[in-house]
């Protein structure tokens, strides 16, 4: 008789079937007591651990026949968490590691035959004997299905299995505030010559016989959460500089936990910028307390100041800060970094032949000083708080104003000179023939 057949035959009566489902569910191939939650990072993503057997018993038992058989494993967890794409089920003692793939056929047909049970139950008016309904609510089902695995009669074996799922992502980006939920169920099918392992996956409702190649499948056995801890780091905008010049990039810094205490992170900045030199305004970040009713901390920003080397590439660089966590989980963000050597365009001269000057226009790339001199010009500056078009006055002086007002026109090389607020000197000369009359 079938593995299968053998354990449902019994439940003809719907009485019989929940009481038996709701042995099943009970440990359900999971060992009793074993199911437990952590977050080993400090931050990151959350650990959800238990144990399988090859029969369910709460301390577990040897196999009472030979066959081959695959696990099907389902995985509530909140919605927007990150699954694995396989969960590694590591034998006790040694042997052969079952793996789980992840397969979405798994968790449609378990919640359905879960629901499809709890509804029978209802209808017969035995709704406390039948297990909860899996996926738990307000939490999303996630399904796997395992290898085939050959269960030999009298062999006892049994499974650790650590699965690590990411915290959830917030549309806006904020830090998830926890706990973090879990619910568990497990179900079976044969693998046969003509029953593949690649076959589609179909629960049996609990209504009639269990067809051939059905699997077995109940509601939730366990169900566990842990408080979470969990920092997100937005990313800045864009950041221009100039070569040789200096850039403070604030990155912003948003905590949110339920875990206690809340982790001091030990902070680092990077930069493809090559030979840049970074430096951060604090070596470390402490949250602030976070809020009883929303569990988010404050946000605060942590400053990463890059000084350009005067000789770098123009071009856009990448500027990360790393936040670690004492238990070894670490977060990042990356901003962009914008190179630039500054340049000075010069724009018309307008002459003004009574007084014997001219005002030369000149666009500036950013905050600074311009300064004009040259040979018998009179220094002079303009400064700009930003990038923008500056008017500055040419006007000679000693002997060249002397040849001005004798032959009524002069022609001088006016050296034009910006120095950035931070950042390399731009340069350039312009040649102007002043006229006086």
């Amino acid at each position: 008789m079938s593995h299968l057949r053998r354990r449902t035959k019994p439940l003809i009566a719907l009485v019989a079937l929940l009481t038996l489902a709701l042995v099943f569910s009970a440990c359900a191939y999971f060992k009793e007591g074993s199911l437990s939650l952590s977050q080993p990072g400090g931050i990151g993503p959350v650990r959800v651990h238990f144990t399988l057997c090859t029969e369910p018993e709460p301390e577990c038992s040897p196999a009472s026949e030979t066959e081959e058989v695959q696990y099907l494993l389902g995985v509530a967890v909140p919605p927007g968490s990150t699954p694995p794409a396989t969960v590694t089920a590591v034998p006790v003692g040694g042997g052969s590691p079952l793996t789980f793939t992840r397969n979405d056929e798994v968790a449609t047909e378990i919640a359905a035959a879960s629901a499809n049970l709890k509804k029978l139950a209802e209808k017969e008016g035995e709704a406390e004997k039948a297990p909860p309904v899996w996926p738990p609510a307000g939490l999303q089902g996630v399904g796997y299905i395992s290898n085939a695995l050959l269960e030999q009669e009298g062999v006892q074996v049994e499974w650790n299995v650590d699965a690590d799922f990411g915290l959830p992502v917030a549309a806006d980006g904020s830090p998830y505030p926890g706990p973090f939920a879990t619910g568990l169920s497990l179900g079976f099918r044969e693998v046969s010559p003509t029953q593949s392992a690649s076959r589609p996956v179909h629960c049996w409702r609990f209504e009639g016989e269990p067809q051939e190649g059905e699997a077995f499948c109940f509601g939730t056995a366990m169900e566990g959460q842990t408080g979470t801890a969990d920092l997100r780091v937005a990313a800045p905008a864009p950041t221009s500089v100039f070569l040789g010049g200096k850039a403070a990039i604030a990155f912003p810094f948003n905590f949110a936990a339920t875990a206690s205490p809340s982790p001091t992170f030990a902070l680092s900045a990077t930069s493809t910028l090559p030979k840049a030199k970074l430096s951060l305004a604090s070596p470390t970040f402490a949250p602030g307390t976070p809020d009883p009713n929303t569990h988010r901390a404050p946000t605060a920003e942590q400053e990463v100041s890059v000084t350009v080397p005067k000789n770098a590439k123009p071009g856009t660089y990448e500027v990360t800060i790393t936040a670690t966590a004492p238990q070894g989980g670490t977060t990042s963000q990356t901003t962009k970094l914008k190179v630039t050597k500054p340049k000075l365009k010069l724009g018309g001269v307008k002459l003004n032949k009574a007084t014997g000057t001219a005002t030369l226009s000149v666009k500036v790339p950013g905050a600074g000083t311009l300064t004009v001199a040259g040979k018998g010009i009179v220094k002079a500056k303009k400064k700009a708080k930003k990038a923008k078009r500056l008017m500055i006055t040419i006007k000679v002086r000693g002997a060249t104003k002397a040849e001005l007002d004798q032959l009524g026109r002069v022609k001088v090389r006016a050296k034009l000179t910006f120095k950035p607020t931070s950042g390399i000197a731009a340069k350039k000369t312009k040649s102007i023939t002043l006229k006086q009359h």
